[in-house]
């Protein structure tokens, strides 16, 4: 189906302006890392040498680790603002496609706070049209109807938002809206934003439109231009993201990303007056102070050890263990084997924790397996299982 004539008005006014008073107020990844640490990868200390930073709240993350580079406040609850539009179109991406047609409900229509496309009730518009209008050009009135065609209500959808960030681990965020407009109630944290971040990401669709420049949109009137609102990809080398966010009573917000030699950083601002600039010195930093390495990989020995009957087991990791580290550290990966290992050992069986160390200190914790099976030295029985063991692994 074909769908309707476009809304004849442009986007106006500021980024999600709202009259209201101000209120202060185991393993994963399709990248195949290793996320399921055992060891909590907590904030730790600010990073030595972090820039100073005028922003209320501010958190850098290495993308595929989830390690924080560098933060403060960060897991201080703030109004996000339309930052909130990364988990819905995350939503929307795991719903909808972008062929589906949607008719634009009156609630959606009524949606005229902050920036709108000026949707009408009763027109047909494509999800992708929808989509890269909430995300250029955060129209608050497409996350209505995008919500809407996704979950059947805007209250269902928030709901799907709240369970989602849940999962990602966002433990600070309570959404009551799929746009970002002021509720008192409506708070995340720079820390859980940057984790919505990465999992929006490694959605090619969404990946694809937070890095999107300008998107043509087809309107009664004729083609229009959605130009994105972060200038960090006009500027930046390497920006590839992902949403900006504003409200009198959030000040300026930015999720920010960034790609380069292979890595991906996420910087997250809240309330800063300076948003673009304080972005971009964040992702400096975190280029140039760290760098991510490879620290192990399935079928590599990642250590061994003799055991009691003088046989040699040898230890792997499951999947591939990646990390950021500062650049010049000293580090180490080290099984610390489990006491009373003697053979038989199968194959793949847990044999202890391989433990990453940077100058010193622990890190990560993962599952250390057997590389080879290991039998009982001596006798037929336990030959014929060796035997048994290794051609299986072939």
């Amino acid at each position: 189906m074909k769908p309707g004539a476009c809304a004849r008005k442009s986007l106006r006014g500021g980024e999600d302006r709202s009259p209201q008073k101000p209120g202060r107020g185991f393993w994963g990844g399709p990248a195949r890392v290793l996320l399921a640490v055992l060891l909590v990868v907590g904030l730790g200390n600010p990073a030595a040498g972090q820039p100073a930073l005028r922003a209320r709240a501010f958190a850098l993350v290495e993308a595929r680790t989830g390690q924080v580079l560098a933060h403060r406040e960060a897991h201080a609850p703030w109004p996000p603002a339309s930052t909130t539009k990364v988990l819905t179109a995350l939503l929307v991406a795991e719903s909808l496609r972008p062929e589906d047609v949607v008719t634009v409900s009156p609630r959606a229509a009524a949606q005229r706070s902050g920036a709108t496309l000026g949707l009408r009730a009763g027109e047909r518009r494509r999800v992708e049209e929808l989509f890269y209008a909430m995300l250029l050009a955060s129209a608050n009135d497409a996350s209505v109807a995008l919500a809407e065609a996704a979950a059947g209500s805007v209250e269902g959808f928030v709901e799907r938002m709240n369970e989602r960030a849940a999962q990602l681990g966002a433990r600070n965020t309570h959404f009551t809206n799929p746009h970002g407009l002021y509720d008192p109630r409506h708070r995340s944290t720079a820390y859980d934003l940057a984790q919505i971040a990465r999992a929006a990401l490694r959605d090619p669709w969404v990946a694809r439109a937070v890095a999107t420049r300008e998107h043509g949109l087809a309107s009664g009137s004729g083609p229009r231009k959605l130009v994105n609102r972060n200038r960090l990809l006009f500027t930046y080398p390497g920006a590839n993201g992902v949403k900006t966010g504003w409200l009198v009573e959030s000040g300026p917000c930015l999720v920010a990303s960034a790609r380069r030699d292979g890595r991906t950083l996420i910087a997250v601002l809240l309330d800063s007056p300076e948003v673009f600039v304080e972005a971009a010195r964040l992702l400096d930093f975190g280029f140039a102070a760290f760098e991510l390495r490879v620290l192990a990989r399935p079928g590599q020995p990642a250590g061994k050890v003799r055991l009691p009957g003088g046989q040699v087991l040898e230890a792997t990791v499951a999947e591939e263990v990646a990390w950021a580290v500062p650049r010049g550290a000293a580090v180490e990966v080290r099984v610390r084997w489990d006491p009373g290992l003697k053979a038989p050992v199968r194959a793949g069986q847990r044999v202890g924790w391989a433990e990453v160390r940077v100058d010193g200190r622990e890190e990560l914790r993962v599952p250390a397996l057997a590389l080879w099976a290991v039998q009982p030295r001596g006798g037929w029985e336990g030959l014929w299982r060796w035997i048994v063991e290794s051609l299986g692994r072939r």
